[in-house]
């Protein structure tokens, strides 16, 4: 009995570390009914599994912060698996067939997206790649420095 046990275990452990990262994911607006996709409203975010996915084509977990100031101030959060998965086709014993690459394009932290020189609104996108760390506040990602430059540029 006790090397069923074992067993058990070693496979659970096994099975744990190949697992695709999980991370927080809601929207600022509704899935299109067609999809069938379940509705995570980041307006409904409080931390329950209804808020958790699997990512397998990600190592990232991505949290999107937009504010803006028209006419009055409005404020958003996104929270998703980083966009990682590329698809490609390879050849391979005289045909073509489809591959899917997950890219490394990002680093942990955070960034003040380029507006194009417009100052109706400021994007910070924040990238991390721990289970549900995108749950964090936007200072929990070190990001004090991107914080204090989209304050500025919304006041400018």
């Amino acid at each position: 009995m006790a090397r069923k046990d074992l067993l058990v275990f070693l496979l659970t452990l096994i099975s744990c570390t190949d697992a695709a990262i999980q991370c927080y994911k809601c929207t600022t607006t509704r899935p299109p009914l067609y999809t069938n996709e379940t509705v995570r409203l980041c307006s409904e975010f409080d931390y329950s599994d209804k808020f958790i996915v699997d990512c397998p084509y990600s190592t990232f977990c991505m949290k999107r912060y937009f504010s803006a100031k028209i006419p009055s101030p409005i404020n958003a959060t996104e929270r998703d698996c980083a966009h990682q998965k590329l698809m490609t086709q390879n050849f391979k014993n005289g045909f073509w067939q489809p591959e899917v690459v997950v890219e490394e394009p990002y680093t942990e932290g955070c960034s003040v997206v380029d507006d194009k020189g417009v100052r109706t609104s400021t994007t910070v996108d924040c990238y991390c790649k721990s289970y549900l760390c995108n749950g964090a506040d936007i200072y929990g990602f070190k990001a004090l420095p991107a914080v204090i430059i989209s304050v500025m540029t919304y006041f400018l």
